[in-house]
């Protein structure tokens, strides 16, 4: 028997996770794969499946503050996330990280270089060749990282 290490992160996730450090200042780190359980407590009242899942699961990208606290979560979206399957457990993700008021963004490369950076109530699409609109997709990021900003966010939606 043997046991090997393996890469933590695929080669988008890898350009992801470069792309997200551009985003946030010396106040902020990146963590790749981090279960859900290190970063938020479970409460009474979920049903079993949802504890289940709850333990079970682990987000793409965490970036927390320099008190160690969770302000963005980042899941990288790829065709794997396109079966009914994958979308519900992106739904039950989305659910516990929303009673936790931890927000969460979605990303994913469509039509040739186009990365789109969404949640439920907005999106920027940034073109990966021509660089049109990053700065708008680093000011989505750094929106989310600074709390009172994301208090901002919230009351809107």
């Amino acid at each position: 028997m043997s046991v090997k290490p393996k890469r933590l992160v695929n080669s988008y996730e890898e350009r992801m996770l470069e792309f997200l450090q551009t985003c946030i200042n010396e106040n902020y780190r990146i963590h790749p794969q981090v279960s859900l359980c290190q970063f938020c407590e479970l409460g009474i009242g979920l049903d079993i499946k949802l504890r289940n899942f709850f333990f079970s699961s682990s987000v793409d990208a965490l970036i927390i503050n320099k008190d160690y606290k969770p302000c963005l979560v980042v899941e990288f979206q790829s065709r794997y996330h396109d079966p009914h399957e994958a979308k519900e457990r992106d739904n039950k993700k989305l659910h516990l990280l929303t009673l936790a008021g931890v927000p969460l963004l979605y990303s994913r490369i469509k039509d040739c270089g186009l990365l789109h950076l969404y949640s439920e109530n907005e999106q920027v699409i940034f073109n990966l060749f021509t660089g049109e609109n990053r700065e708008n997709a680093k000011t989505l990021i750094r929106n989310y990282c600074e709390p009172s900003n994301f208090a901002n966010l919230r009351a809107i939606a």
